[in-house]
């Protein structure tokens, strides 16, 4: 008796015994009944080799095995809707490696409400571990214990047998088509605001938004197809949350009241400075900010450029006067700081100029600086606030309306400018140009008195004052007055003439009471000449001095 796994006269694999009886050879499959008569004796025997079969299979027993190059799959056995039946192993795997890779091309459409964003499963990565199913197909019935064999071999006789199919995809390639793709169908939800035109406010109500929820959509584009065979596209929704605005309109008064408010002049402002500030009041006008928010002012302001709408004007850079573009902005900033002083609402971040500023006093100007100052304050109060900026007569100014909880009628709010220490210029710089002739006398730049200066808030009920606080203190430097002088001698120019000597020493006398006279002029001019001492303003402390201010 021979114990074997293969039956010629079957497409099915098994295990066979070659069984030696009184009539001939009989093949039979272990677990299928015996169709000859076999005496007791024979039975005995078939029924220990069968047992013997089942307990040492796998262990001692060395068994026939059919080539597994050669090998098929058994008939009825598909992967996904591939049919396997009859393949080699080499040939199913090129079957799946094709449909896998046509695959490939098909489009996952991810819908988003109405809208609809396309791409294909080979941009999103997709693979299939091919090697790993065809294998469970050409094993199927022939690996493994006898018993699983047995089994797996009865199933197949009744039905087919279909492995699904499982795929995957690059997870990071999914989140950036959700990401950059999706991203724009994202509705923000606007909290109403106010809306201040001609004088009169009305509010603009609030509406809802709704956002893509990314990683649960990138999960779920995932699991739709790790678990289907995918053949003619797929559709998939979105996850999308809906969201509502914190602030409604029942949030907002009606008719706000002026918290605060400032202005100043820029009367003597050339042209070019004069748009710098036309334009900073447009770009900080009709913002309604809400409570505990922050607002930069820079922030709003940036970029100094012309094609944000800024001229070239003067700018304070290291103690010196320069041309900037944006030159003068600083001075709405001031105006708007003031007008924060007033509305007491609270400033974060504010910065003195470096020199003194004519337009308010000491300690209450704020300075800008793109990229180094900024004047930033928080909405303080338990509603929203409202920003308007215009200018009008060649002024510009701050209101800041809101619900006032206050009690004007018994408490007033001052704000107090005061000097604590002042620096005199100091000697003139003196530049003397060999190009221009001697006697020409130009100051370039006016001497600036330094200060170091405070500002305090004062608050009184029913007149009596109850409280002085100290709101920053600031330091301006002292700069001396910038002078060109002309260094070119009137005789380098000319050529020597013999003259008379009686003459020349007639013309010599007259040239020194020239002299006298012109250095009695001179000494005149050149007296220090100092900026009259400017009124106060209110900020907090400055901690760092930027390159250049453009106030």
């Amino acid at each position: 008796m021979v114990l074997g796994y293969h039956n010629p006269n079957s497409n099915h694999n098994g295990v066979y015994l070659n069984c030696q009886t009184g009539k001939g050879v009989a093949i039979v499959r272990v677990g299928d009944r015996i169709g000859i008569k076999m005496n007791k004796k024979v039975k005995g025997v078939l029924t220990i080799l069968g047992c013997v079969a089942c307990l040492t299979m796998g262990s001692s027993m060395h068994a026939i095995a059919a080539d597994e190059k050669t090998e098929k799959i058994d008939d009825g056995i598909y992967v996904g809707s591939l049919n396997m039946s009859g393949m080699t192993e080499e040939k199913a795997t090129k079957k799946l490696s094709e449909y896998v890779k046509n695959a490939r091309s098909q489009e996952v459409t991810l819908v988003i409400g109405e809208k609809k964003e396309k791409i294909t499963l080979g941009d999103l990565g997709y693979s299939c571990d091919v090697d790993k199913f065809v294998g469970q197909a050409v094993h199927y019935g022939k690996k493994g214990d006898i018993i699983a064999r047995f089994k797996q071999q009865k199933k197949l006789e009744k039905d087919n047998v279909k492995f699904e199919l499982s795929f995957d995809l690059d997870k990071d390639l999914v989140r950036d088509f959700v990401k950059q793709q999706c991203d724009a169908y994202d509705v923000i939800a606007k909290n109403a605001s106010y809306v201040r035109k001609n004088g009169k406010f009305r509010i603009k109500e609030q509406t809802d938004g709704s956002v893509i929820v990314a990683d649960e959509t990138v999960e779920k584009i995932i699991r739709a197809i790790a678990n289907q065979w995918i053949e003619g596209g797929i559709e998939i929704d979105a996850i999308v949350n809906a969201s509502t605005p914190q602030y409604k309109t029942t949030d907002l008064e009606e008719s706000p009241s002026l918290l605060g408010a400032f202005s100043t002049s820029f009367a003597s402002s050339d042209a070019a400075r004069s748009q710098n500030l036309v334009n900073a009041a447009r770009l900080l006008n009709g913002y309604t900010i809400y409570p505990g928010d922050q607002f930069s002012v820079a922030e709003h302001l940036v970029p100094f450029t012309e094609e944000n709408g800024y001229k070239v004007s003067k700018a304070y850079l290291n103690g010196q006067v320069v041309d900037s573009v944006g030159g003068g902005v600083c001075q709405a900033a001031t105006t708007l700081y003031n007008a924060l002083l007033k509305a007491e609402l609270q400033v974060d971040e504010r910065y003195n100029h470096s020199m003194i500023v004519g337009y308010v006093k000491a300690s209450m100007d704020a300075a800008i600086s793109e990229g180094n100052k900024d004047l930033i304050f928080t909405n303080s109060l338990d509603k929203p606030i409202y920003l308007e900026a215009y200018t009008a007569n060649r002024c510009i100014y701050f209101n800041i309306y809101g619900l006032e909880t206050r009690d004007l009628e018994h408490r007033t709010v001052e704000y107090e400018s005061e000097i604590i220490e002042t620096m005199e210029p100091g000697e003139d710089k003196v530049t003397v140009d060999p190009n221009l002739p001697e006697g020409y006398f130009r100051v370039t730049q006016s001497a600036h008195t330094g200060y170091v200066a405070k500002l305090w808030k004062i608050v009184k009920e029913d007149g009596k004052v109850v409280s002085k606080e100290e709101v920053n203190n600031s330091y301006y430097a002292a700069e001396p007055r910038y002078v060109t002088k002309g260094g070119k001698s009137a005789s380098s120019s000319k050529p020597k003439e013999t003259k008379n000597p009686k003459e020349k020493d007639s013309k010599k006398e007259k040239t020194d009471s020239k002299k006298e006279t012109n250095k009695k002029d001179n000494s005149k001019k050149e007296k220090t000449e100092v900026t009259k001492r400017p009124e106060h303003t209110k900020a907090p402390v400055v901690t760092k001095e930027p390159e250049e201010s453009v106030g």
